[in-house]
C-alpha cells in the first residue's frame, strides 16, 4: 500500500514518523523512513540524536528596502538557472538512454511516455533509437510547451492512469520522476501494464528515500503542514518495487543510479551561490504565491535536499520489469 500522509504532524502509513508528543517513532509493517516535525524537534541525524542548527548565513538578511521586487518568472526563466539544472531533466538523460537501451528500444519500438513534461525525453528517444514516442502529458498548460516537430513523436493531454491509446499496442512504457506526485501509483502501472504488448518493458525511473533514513525536518514540515501533504508522496525502492510487482509485473532488474545522484548534486552545487544572491538582492515574497514560509525556511530546504542527496536520504532507483 502507497504511504499516504493522513495527519499533519505525525502519520504516514507504511512508514514511520516522529510521535509529536514524545519523539518516539511508530512503526507499521513495511516501515522504511522516518519523517520528522519541526513541532517536535528542529533536526535530527539518522541515529536519532538532535543536530544543533548551523548558524544563520548573511545571506538570509533581509535585503535592502530599496531592492527591485523578483517575480517568481524571473527564477523559473533565468537562462543561467535553467542551463545549470537541465532545463526538463530533472534525472540524467545519459541514464534514460542507457536504460532504453538496456530494456530494448530500436526503431520497431513504440515507447509510451507517462508523465512527458515539456516532451523533451520523447524527442530524445526518438532521436537517439529513431523509434514512435507518444508522450502524455497530464497538465494542459504543458501542451503549449510541447514541440511537435518530429514525425514519429505525439503528444496527448491525458490523465496518467487513463490514456486514451489502443490497449496492447506498444512496446515500452517509461515513467520517470513522476512516482513521487502519484498518490495513486498503482493505477498508473496498472494502466502502463494494460497499454503493454504480450512481453511488453516496463522502465521506472525515480528518486526514492533511503531505507531507514530521516527526512529533514524543514522538508518534512513544508509536506506535512500545507498542501503538498495531498500531493506529494515520498516512497522508498522497496515500496516502489511492492507495486511494481501488484501491478502484474516481473522486475527483471533493480539498481541503484549513482549517476544521477551526482549529477544532481552538482547541478544543485551550481545554482547555490546563484539562488541565494538572487533571493538576498531582489525582495521575493513567497507568501505572494502562496508559500507560507520565510525565505530562510526556502533556502534551509534547498540545502536540506542537496545535503540529503549526498548523504542517501535521497537517492535514484530505476526498475526494468516484463508485463505478464
Amino acid at each position: 500500500m502507497a504511504p499516504i500522509i493522513t495527519n499533519p504532524i505525525g502519520v504516514i502509513r507504511g512508514a514511520s514518523v516522529l510521535n509529536d508528543s514524545n519523539q518516539t517513532d511508530r512503526t507499521d509493517a513495511g516501515s522504511a523512513f522516518h519523517i520528522s516535525s519541526r513541532r517536535s524537534v528542529k533536526r535530527w541525524n539518522t541515529n536519532n540524536h538532535p543536530v544543533s542548527k548551523k548558524p544563520q548565513s548573511p545571506l538570509l538578511e533581509e535585503p535592502p528596502p530599496d531592492a527591485p521586487s523578483m517575480e517568481v518568472s524571473d527564477i523559473a526563466g533565468n537562462p543561467m538557472i535553467r542551463s545549470a539544472l537541465g532545463d526538463s531533466f530533472p534525472a540524467s538523460p545519459q541514464v534514460t538512454i542507457h536504460l532504453c537501451r538496456e530494456a530494448g528500444v530500436d526503431a520497431d519500438s513504440h515507447v509510451l511516455h507517462l508523465g512527458t513534461g515539456v516532451g523533451t525525453v520523447c524527442e530524445m528517444l526518438a532521436e537517439t533509437f529513431d523509434c514512435e514516442v507518444t508522450g502524455i502529458v497530464e497538465l494542459e498548460d504543458l501542451m503549449r510547451y510541447v514541440k511537435d516537430k518530429n514525425p514519429r513523436v505525439h503528444f496527448i493531454q491525458a490523465a496518467l492512469d487513463a490514456p486514451p491509446c489502443t490497449p496492447g499496442s506498444f512496446s515500452h512504457v517509461l515513467i520517470e520522476s513522476r512516482c513521487l506526485v502519484l498518490p495513486e501509483l498503482g493505477n498508473v502501472l496498472a494502466a502502463a501494464r494494460a497499454m503493454l504488448k504480450p512481453g511488453g518493458i516496463l522502465i521506472v525511473n525515480e528518486p526514492v528515500v533511503g531505507e531507514n533514513k530521516w527526512v529533514p525536518a524543514t522538508i518534512s514540515t513544508m509536506i506535512l503542514e500545507t498542501q503538498m501533504k495531498d500531493i506529494v508522496l515520498l516512497r522508498t525502492a522497496a515500496m516502489i518495487r511492492t507495486e511494481i510487482d501488484a501491478a502484474g509485473f516481473t522486475i527483471d532488474r533493480s539498481k541503484s543510479e549513482s549517476e544521477v545522484t551526482e549529477r544532481i548534486v552538482r547541478k544543485l552545487d551550481q545554482i547555490s551561490m546563484m539562488l541565494k544572491m538572487a533571493i538576498r538582492l531582489y525582495r521575493f515574497e513567497p507568501k505572494k504565491y502562496g508559500i507560507p514560509f520565510s525565505k530562510r525556511d526556502i533556502l534551509v530546504a534547498f540545502d536540506e535536499i542537496r545535503d540529503g542527496i549526498r548523504d542517501g536520504t535521497f537517492c535514484w532507483h530505476s526498475w526494468r520489469a516484463t508485463a505478464f
